[in-house]
This record gives structure tokens, sequence and C-alpha cells, in this order.
């Protein structure tokens, strides 16, 4: 968040079937609902801290860049 924050989460998997056409299809699903949320933020004071913030940034604008598309709804 702003460049500045982070919250991690362990998001528990679940399979269940959907309904494709009438056929039952097995599909995973990440229960972030269940997850608890760990903050890392740069002004804690902490290098290793702020590493993992910039890190993970890095990582979201590689995701971002790679699979986003326009929304054109």
């Amino acid at each position: 968040m702003n460049n500045e924050e982070v919250f991690f989460g362990f998001y528990p998997i679940r399979q269940h079937d959907v309904q494709i056409q009438g056929m039952p299809h097995p599909m995973f699903d990440l229960m972030g609902k269940e997850a608890s949320l760990f903050r890392h933020t740069i002004h804690d004071g902490s290098a290793a801290r702020a590493q993992y913030v910039a890190q993970a940034r890095q990582w979201f604008n590689t995701v971002w860049e790679t699979i986003s598309r326009e929304f054109t709804g």
C-alpha cells in the first residue's frame, strides 16, 4: 500500500465442484476470509522489512504489467 506497507497471509486452499454446462468440475479456491494477515512496513526501522516491502512491490508490478488487462465493461 502506497509503496510503504505490505499485508501478507497464507490463504487456505479448498477444493469444491462447480457446474459447467451441467457437469461438475473440481476447482480450487483461496479462502481469504480465513487468512491471518501480517503487516510489513518500511517505517519500523528494520532493513529486512524495508527490503521485503520493496521485493513485494517489485513482484506485484511484474504481475500487474504481465497479466492485467484493461477493463472495457
